[in-house]
């Protein structure tokens, strides 16, 4: 079992986006998935809500009890992914799901003001000795040179997932539905570049073995 911890020091990064829909990726992957929610505004509970099938399991859990959660559903042995999604601003609870994090994928805009505050999210995890990676998240066409100056800074500082995440209005849809991106519209654009994060993200959750 792996833990992929959603992090960011700064708001409206899109953490919660990307883990709804990277959690659908991996359970239609073939992984068995858990889906836990430390954020305040509830967001990722909100969508489990909507969501109508079954196959993602929403466990609620205080940041205290995160640990012994994650070591029943390993003694469990069924679960094959947890994914956790985390607050905006990096306190004590988000430091214990780092803690327990087999890879903290830090979703950024490519913006100075978000590669600065990822940064120091960033100095947390070297800090803690966790293998993190950045994803540049919600990129527009008309900014190419902005999304290449931040992924220039970003591999200064760790991983960088090669390539990105457009904003695009399929990530709202999905979530106002309690769907992935790669459920609501199979074949576009946003469903084939979570599709290729999420082989990704797993290829590095396979080297942290």
């Amino acid at each position: 079992m792996r833990v992929l911890t959603m992090a960011a020091q700064k708001g409206g990064a899109g953490k919660t986006t990307l883990a709804t829909s990277l959690a659908v990726a991996a359970m239609r992957a073939g992984e068995i998935v858990v889906a836990i929610d430390l954020d305040p505004q509830g967001s990722l509970r909100d969508w489990s809500e909507r969501r109508e099938a079954q196959d993602i399991l929403f466990k609620p859990v205080e940041a205290a009890g995160l640990a012994k959660l994650i070591q029943r559903l390993r003694e469990h042995g069924r679960t094959t992914l947890v994914v956790v999604d985390t607050a905006g601003v990096i306190g004590p609870d988000v430091t214990v799901a780092l803690q327990v994090a087999d890879l903290a994928l830090l979703p950024v805009r490519p913006s100075l003001l978000d590669v600065t505050a990822t940064k120091r999210t960033a100095e947390r995890l070297d800090a803690l000795g966790r293998q993190y990676a950045f994803v540049l998240n919600q990129t527009q066409a008309a900014a190419a040179a902005r999304v290449e100056d931040a992924a220039e800074a970003l591999v200064e500082i760790g991983a960088l997932y090669p390539g990105t995440v457009a904003l695009r209005t399929d990530h709202l849809d999905a979530m106002t539905m309690g769907l992935g991106v790669t459920e609501w519209r199979p074949k576009g654009q946003a469903a084939e570049e979570i599709t290729e994060l999420w082989a990704w993200v797993h290829g590095k959750l396979e080297n942290a073995k």
